[in-house]
């Protein structure tokens, strides 16, 4: 079997214009939830868009056959609004699927114009150039509810799944008629909603609810007043006009119907309802239940995504701890790869269901011995399987060589699910959030943090910049702050053989390395290591935008794609060994497991992106400048005996001058779960910023 990875290290020789990279945020961060494209192979993401602390927006963009974008559409109310699903109809128009706190959402044309309880669904619908043309609370009026997915069919007509607590969401002759109760009442009872809804969205054409009552319970335990969670979690529909739900319960009792695969289980099921909207083709687990002695729910699986084909099978991706899920004989994986001594860890996988939902046609694994998590799927038009997920390393007994580091996956199996065609394993955040296949093949895939890419898996990687991390912590992005250290990553961005800076004799870091130049904002920015697929430098401390800013490469005779970035007062990152942090105790010796700091001591972390300003860009500090305006912060405690635990922050002498030192005193903590502390470093300056936490070993 011959594979085509791609870790980084795939060096290309020619660039396709058709494929690329971007970012699409702005002064306000973005999370991206879920991605579609068109027949002109235009790119259309969903999600939250950052505006306070307690509220987000709505966003749509569109991007176009080459990664411009043609529009970005935000709505919301003054609370939390997230977008989970997006769909376009054969007209070009967009529906969003999602929730809502905010009880004043903007409403347009509403089929439910009451808000529900807590958090409630939505629906909008967008005309082709980005108009919201639709907006709609969804779910019911009675208690909580959110839309997970939706899909359309050739005629414009709209299918909705989700989750609802709210009893007076409609039920129509034939469907699933499970009872639901409040979200704050014993036994709280939610169920996975279906709906099929006219093209304008205001006439339910059929709906129901699925609902399981017995909660599985750990051996021997009573959960009798627990809830009893179902929800549906991704919808489809094939050319018939049947519709496919994914969905995850807790409990053993949802009505399976007649001769399905699995009568009885636990964690992730399928349905599939009839084109005529008056009744279930099949309902079933995926996986089955092993009795009250197992060890669920410890062991489970769990549903992230289902698409359909045109003969009517359905596609289920998620991820699954359980040994016993029901990967076939001759399948790509056919055995849990994070069984180890007994500790399971999550695989992703795929599994594929014959249309009557009587069997498994086939299902695989898709993880190593570490935790890996299936997020999206996508059918390409030779009928192959498209994954995207999340790594936490290790994939090597998927693919030997690939590099044990922890990141996002794209993977490709072929349409009887017995070989993996295509694997690439990119940054944390780059690529595994969503996935969408165009009518030529081309993979359009969204990262969490609002990092888009287009990929022709026929044809290696062209240079490009695939997104920037802080480079003491952090996900991948597209965002920096003036003077932080960032790390670029990309494929055939810098020099074959890696390049390490070094100071000159003035304490200058260079700004050429390997025949390499990074430019941001057209300014030269200093270099502390440069290889094929990461450069290391230092942000200018004057950017000359204050929300955004450009990156380009110049690799020898090449000049890389330019790469635009966003801009914020701080981004602080705490320097890490793995996951606790580089720290210095007070006698001078490493932070560690085996030796860690006492309480009442004075410990010394290292920091970049915190917006503290310096002279000159690439400078080694030389001496102590107490100018960061930074808070520590450990378990929670930022002070002691009425002090702060900051004693010293600012510059590092010996250090360059993007890196700030902070030395605090740790708090009295009382016991702690195997000497470890969290401590995150918070930016006061303009623009308050935390860190990501890291651990810190404490001692009394």
């Amino acid at each position: 079997m011959t594979h085509r990875i791609a870790l980084f290290s795939l060096i290309c020789a020619a660039a396709f214009s058709a494929d690329f990279t971007t970012y699409i945020g702005d002064s306000h961060a973005y999370q991206v939830t879920a991605i579609a494209t068109d027949f002109a192979g235009s790119t259309y993401v969903t999600g939250s868009r950052l505006i306070g602390a307690n509220s987000t927006d709505v966003f749509v963009t569109k991007l176009d056959s080459l990664g411009a974008i043609v529009f970005t559409t935000t709505f919301g109310g003054k609370a939390l609004d997230q977008a989970n699903a997006i769909a376009l109809d054969a007209s070009g128009n967009i529906w969003v699927g999602g929730s809502t706190s905010s009880n004043n959402f903007p409403l347009h044309d509403a089929l439910q114009t009451d808000f529900g309880e807590y958090t409630t669904g939505v629906l909008v619908k967008l005309a082709p150039d980005g108009t919201v043309i639709y907006s709609s609370y969804f779910g019911g009026r009675l208690s909580e509810s959110s839309v997970n997915g939706v899909a359309t069919d050739q005629s414009g007509n709209l299918y909705v799944t989700g989750i609802t607590n709210s009893s007076d969401f409609p039920i129509t002759t034939g469907m699933p008629a499970g009872k639901v109760t409040p979200v704050f009442s014993l036994a709280a009872t939610s169920g996975a909603f279906i709906a099929k809804l006219s093209p304008n969205g205001l006439q339910i054409l059929y709906s129901g609810v699925i609902v399981g009552n017995t909660p599985v319970c750990q051996a021997g335990s009573s959960c009798f007043l627990s809830a009893r969670f179902t929800g549906g979690v991704g919808v489809s529909v094939d050319s018939a006009g049947n519709a496919y739900i994914a969905g995850n319960t807790n409990t053993n009792d949802l009505p399976v119907t007649a001769g399905a695969l699995q009568a009885a289980g636990y964690g992730a099921f399928a349905a599939k309802i009839n084109a005529a909207g008056n009744g279930l083709v099949y309902l079933t687990y995926l996986g089955p239940y092993a009795g009250i002695l197992a060890l669920a729910p410890s062991e489970s699986i769990t549903a992230t995504a289902i698409t359909a084909d045109a003969s009517g099978n359905a596609y289920l991706a998620g991820y699954t701890n359980d040994p016993e899920f029901p990967a076939t004989t001759g399948a790509f994986q056919t055995i849990l790869g994070g069984y180890n001594s007994g500790q399971n860890s999550n695989d992703a996988f795929v599994a594929k269901l014959n249309a009557s939902g009587t069997a498994v046609v086939w299902a695989s694994y898709l993880g190593g011995p570490q935790a890996d998590q299936g997020n999206s799927l996508a059918i390409d038009p030779s009928g192959n399987v498209w994954l995207a997920g999340a790594t936490a390393g290790d994939l090597s007994n998927v693919s030997p060589g690939v590099t044990n580091a922890p990141g996002d996956f794209l993977a490709e199996l072929k349409s009887d699910g017995s070989a993996l065609s295509y694997l690439a394993v990119f940054g944390v955040g780059a690529v595994g959030q969503a996935i969408a296949v165009d009518k030529i093949g081309r993979i359009h895939a969204a990262g969490q943090n609002a990092i888009i890419s287009v990929i022709t898996p026929q044809q290696p990687l062209a240079p490009r910049i695939f997104g920037i991390i802080n480079s003491a912590a952090g996900p991948f992005s597209g965002r920096l702050s003036p003077g932080e250290l960032i790390s670029i990553y990309g494929p055939g961005i810098g020099p074959a053989t890696a390049v390490v800076g070094t100071p000159d004799g003035n304490g200058l870091y260079p700004k050429s390395l390997g025949g390499v130049q990074v430019l941001i904002d057209g300014v030269a920015a200093p270099l502390l290591f440069a290889s094929s697929t990461q450069i290391n430098a230092q942000a200018p401390f004057l950017l000359t935008g204050p929300d955004t800013a450009t990156i380009s490469i110049v690799n020898g005779s090449s000049s890389i794609p330019v790469f635009h970035a966003a801009v914020d007062p701080a981004i602080p990152g705490i320097f890490t060994n793995g996951a606790s942090a580089a720290a210095l105790n007070q006698d001078g010796t490493l932070n560690s497991m085996t030796n860690p700091a006492k309480e009442g001591s004075i410990v010394s972390i290292w920091v970049t992106g915190t917006g503290t300003r310096y002279d000159i860009d690439g400078q080694v500090a030389t001496s102590a400048e107490n100018t960061c305006f930074c808070e520590v912060s450990v378990d929670g405690v930022t002070g002691m005996n009425g002090l702060s635990l900051t004693v010293y922050a600012g510059a590092a002498p010996g250090i360059i001058n993007g890196v700030s030192q902070v030395n605090f005193t740790v708090p009295l903590l009382g016991r702690l779960y195997m000497n470890q502390a969290s401590v995150t470093l918070t930016a006061l300056g303009p623009g308050t910023a935390v860190s990501p936490p890291a651990v810190l070993y404490v001692t009394q």
